[in-house]
């Protein structure tokens, strides 16, 4: 047995011990399934593919969590947030019998299941501030793995040539394509931004922002454009809720400077390319594929408008049907709105929509209720979650993240600030509230309580 070979064993039975002892401490496994997730072990080592390691040990602390709660709990486990994402999943299960391939809706139902597990550990398992730091802290963790792995790859000359440059990409498939590395990036970075306006120790300030500039280096390196349109919106929210807007849009402006003259010709010219279609030129390959899926995936939710071609079967349908061609190639619908409207018709397009509202409503009520207490970590947070959505959002007009974790892990941590603002000693009262907000806000203080009531 080679020297390697002993590493990687002892690694492995330190995860599976790890994993077990998060069986009997949810929370703690709540912490190794993100880090499961990220690191996708089956991937990296495929002899243990068979085992399914993410979605069973989903399952198994799920069952752990509910084996080890307490009869007559105080915090209830259903919120609106969590209640409209398992109605997603019903939609999903829903459309199955109706697939152009039936096992395979079925098996992507599973899948989305799978992540609402998350959105629900989140949600209930985050119940002090000190675990959510850790949760944030841990995602920080996870942000530099991905990142500095992207960037180190790069360097070493592993990336995929495509559109005539160089982009980086992950060892997974979690961000096993330039995009999807970029969108990881966008959803992780406001997070680290948090806990960097809230961290108050120097060594934790330096090595955040370490970590942000890195981010920040590997996003570029993607040649992602989806991708740094994506960190302008963000860094313009940002500066929309900043005190002092016009400093703060003029410190971005330089940095915005400082950041495009250290980039690479190949990467400014990839860049440049949004706005020569904006002038008017023709699109390039990648974009008309992308008109064309578009176009496909109108004509699937035309064809079957209620319950769409399936869950997570666009690909199905378009390579047997709607490609025009006997045997096409099995393409992905590059966009969550067509991803939904082709594969679970009006029903997903009302489900998703009514998710997605249920976690702004949520995020604009910890923003306005925390919003004299800018420089803690609720607001912060809630600030982050906007940008995070706002980030993933935009990303979502060109890339399919219904069946990615983006959504599910924005609206865990939404739903767990509105419950610790509402049962926290140190948050602000009700009456400080409403001292400085319009009387019409009562409706959204009853709201409130009602969510952490599980009535929403």
């Amino acid at each position: 047995m080679t020297d390697h070979q002993t590493v990687v064993i002892l690694g492995m039975l330190i995860v599976a011990a790890l994993a077990v002892a998060g069986l009997f401490r949810p929370f703690f496994g709540l912490l190794v399934l993100i880090t499961i997730y990220f690191a996708q072990p089956a991937e990296l080592f495929p002899a243990l593919s068979v085992l399914h390691i993410e979605r069973t040990y989903a399952i198994a602390l799920l069952l752990a969590f509910w084996l080890q709660r307490g009869v007559g709990s105080e915090r209830p486990v259903l919120n609106p947030i969590l209640g409209a994402a398992i109605a997603l999943v019903g939609v999903a299960a829903l459309s199955a019998p109706f697939a152009i391939w039936k096992l395979g809706a079925l098996q992507a139902t599973v899948d989305l299941a799978k992540l609402i597990i998350y959105l629900f550990l989140l949600s209930t398992l985050i119940d002090t501030q000190d675990r959510m730091r850790k949760v944030l802290w841990l995602l920080a963790g996870m942000l530099a793995w991905v990142a500095g792995n992207g960037l180190v790859s790069y360097l070493q000359g592993n990336f995929v040539f495509r559109q005539g440059i160089e982009r980086a990409v992950g060892d997974t498939s979690v961000v096993g394509g330039p995009n999807e590395l970029a969108g990881i990036i966008l959803l992780l970075l406001p997070l680290v931004l948090a806990l960097w306006r809230c961290s108050q120790k120097l060594v934790a300030r330096l090595a955040l922002l370490g970590l942000m500039l890195l981010s920040l280096v590997t996003l570029v390196v993607t040649g992602s454009r989806t991708g740094l349109i994506g960190l302008v919106l963000i860094v313009l929210y940002y500066v929309f809720h900043s005190r002092h807007k016009v400093a703060a849009l003029a410190l971005c402006a330089v940095a915005a400077i400082v950041l495009w003259l250290a980039m690479p010709q190949q990467y400014q010219n990839r860049y440049l390319t949004t706005v020569h279609y904006a002038e008017g030129e023709k699109l390039d390959g990648s974009n008309e594929l992308r008109v064309r899926l578009w176009k496909a995936g109108w004509r699937m939710f035309l064809d079957h408008p209620i319950l769409g071609v399936g869950a997570d079967q666009f690909s199905t349908a378009y390579g047997m049907v709607y490609s025009g061609k006997k045997h096409g190639a099995w393409m992905n619908p590059h966009s969550l709105f067509f991803q939904v409207a082709s594969e679970l018709g009006l029903v997903g397009l009302v489900a998703v929509g009514y998710f997605l509202y249920q976690v702004v409503k949520a995020n604009r009520f910890l923003l306005r209720f925390h919003a004299e207490h800018m420089d803690g970590l609720d607001y912060q947070l809630a600030l982050a979650l906007g940008a995070a959505f706002l980030g993933v959002a935009f990303s979502s007009v060109f890339g399919h993240t219904l069946f990615r974790p983006h959504w599910y892990f924005i609206a865990g941590l939404v739903a767990a600030s509105v419950w610790l603002t509402e049962t926290s000693d140190t948050a602000v009262t009700d009456s400080e509230y409403l001292e400085r907000e319009s009387g019409a806000d009562e409706l959204e203080l009853a709201w409130a309580d009602d969510f952490v009531k599980g009535r929403g």
